[in-house]
């Protein structure tokens, strides 16, 4: 049990040791002759070539925006989305907004790479475009950094799964499966990532921004709405004084018997003066 035991954990061990090499090795690090003697030419080579294979394949990751300017916003939105769509794209979000009587709209879409320019010369027969940029990123070196991890991962699964099926000890077993699940879960997670930056190199992502000509926003000159609106404006302004007027009536007519009060009084005055 005691050999068992040491087996396992030499395996553990092992399998840790793998994880850190990934990351590269120390400097003072030595090398045995014997080791060096004891690896065939053949099995250099071919790791070689399959790092040189890696390393010639570049992954870059394209990011665009273009503004295009018409006089109808909402055609031109749903031109966007058709293109879109013809280009097996996918639209993740979708604005409108309507100020001061000015449409907008802004849409984020994702589109094959490869699709990117072409797509983007179809957006340019819908308006005026008046900004274009894409911007670029070399993604080569946290993919292969990716993938070593991944390959590594792997390699001590599978080397924990037979110590595993070798353990002769509840201890051993729980010990062996505890670092078991660390790994495999540290491997989903890499492997999550890596799916997701080889989705970002396939799939670009486009910021279009639509807006209303002004010229276009700006009502022509109109003759007969002028008239129109001049004859509101009159009956408008006759209306106001007429309802003004019947708003006065009320204090005329208390003025005139505040008058009357008074001239009442001062004739009834004036008579008793008269007799005296």
């Amino acid at each position: 049990m005691l050999r068992s035991r040491a087996v396992i954990f030499a395996g553990i061990g092992l399998a840790a040791l793998g994880l850190a090499g990934c990351g590269g090795t120390d400097a003072g690090s030595s090398v045995e002759p014997a080791s060096v003697g004891s690896m065939e030419s053949g099995s250099i080579s071919s790791d070689s070539a399959v790092l040189d294979q890696k390393s010639a394949e570049q992954y870059l990751t394209r990011n665009s925006s273009i503004s295009l300017q018409g006089s109808d916003v909402g055609e031109m939105t749903n031109s966007v989305l058709l293109i879109t769509e013809e280009f097996s794209g996918v639209v993740s979000q979708q604005d409108m907004s309507n100020e001061s009587e000015r449409r907008y709209s802004t849409l984020t879409v994702r589109v094959p790479d490869a699709e990117l320019e072409t797509y983007l010369d179809r957006l340019a027969t819908l308006g005026e475009v008046i900004f274009l940029s894409t911007s670029t990123l070399d993604v080569t070196t946290t993919v292969i950094d990716l993938d070593a991890r991944i390959e590594t991962l792997n390699t001590s699964i599978i080397t924990l799964t037979k110590l595993q099926s070798e353990a002769a000890s509840i201890a051993d077993l729980v010990a062996v499966e505890s670092e078991l699940a660390a790994r495999t879960a540290e491997r989903d997670s890499l492997v999550a990532q890596r799916l997701f930056l080889q989705d970002q190199v396939d799939m670009s992502t486009v910021y279009v921004s639509i807006a209303a000509d002004p010229a276009a926003t700006i009502d022509p000159p109109n003759f007969l709405q002028g008239i129109q609106d001049g004859w509101n404006a009159l009956i408008n302004t006759f209306a106001g004084a007429i309802t003004f007027a019947g708003f006065l009536v009320p204090f005329f007519v208390a003025l005139i018997v505040i008058v009357i009060v008074i001239a009442v009084i001062r004739a009834g005055v004036r008579r008793v003066r008269q007799r005296n």
